[in-house]
């Protein structure tokens, strides 16, 4: 069975900030059903649960005033556990927004496998195109994350059309649970013929 490793900055009931956690949750849990489905987190504890099929560890959290402060800090925490929750031969990395993808990437130069984006907004729909510091370093973090993603999923219309205009990235627009698993079993095929 091909194994993804998921990870994600919210997921219920541990780490709720909006409906990312509950987008995340259904669609982990219903490709579950086809797909061996890891998943990490930040929670107040380090830990590991099930939630129905999916296979869930949890890292220790700790909110900073600054998020790309806190974007370091989670990817220290889940490098660190990582190596001993999840199996070596993990298929490939599925990211959900920015900090995650940026997470993802490490780990995929680790493994040595692809990963993907499922982006749910981008930073100039998040802050209203408006221009600041934080928010120009929020947007090259996720070029940086998303432009080498193996395919890049916008999950609605405004998320699609801001990945291409203001990243220059061909993203795949997703409408159904379908699109995703087209694009799970595009993945695998091409990991087992190379």
């Amino acid at each position: 069975m091909v194994k993804v490793l998921h990870v994600s900055t919210e997921y219920p009931p541990y780490r709720i900030i909006g409906s990312l956690a509950f987008q995340v949750r259904d669609l982990v849990t219903r490709l579950s059903n086809r797909y061996e489905i890891y998943l990490v987190h930040p929670a107040n504890f380090d830990g590991s649960y099930m939630d129905g099929n999916v296979r869930i560890f949890t890292v220790s959290d700790r909110w900073f005033s600054d998020v790309v402060a806190y974007m370091h800090f989670l990817l220290v925490e889940i490098l660190s556990r990582i190596p001993y929750v999840i199996p070596r031969d993990i298929n490939f990395v599925h990211a959900h927004d920015w900090i995650a993808a940026v997470i993802a990437k490490v780990i995929s130069q680790r493994l040595k496998v692809p990963y993907i984006v499922s982006a749910y907004s981008t930073e100039p729909i998040r802050s209203g195109d408006s221009i600041s510091l934080l928010s120009l370093t929020i947007r090259d973090w996720e070029r940086y994350a998303f432009s080498s993603a193996l395919y890049v999923i916008a999950h609605n219309k405004p998320t699609y059309e801001s990945l291409r205009n203001h990243y220059g990235i061909n993203a795949v627009e997703v409408r159904s649970m379908d699109d995703v698993e087209a694009i799970y079993s595009e993945i695998s095929h091409q990991r087992v013929h190379q």
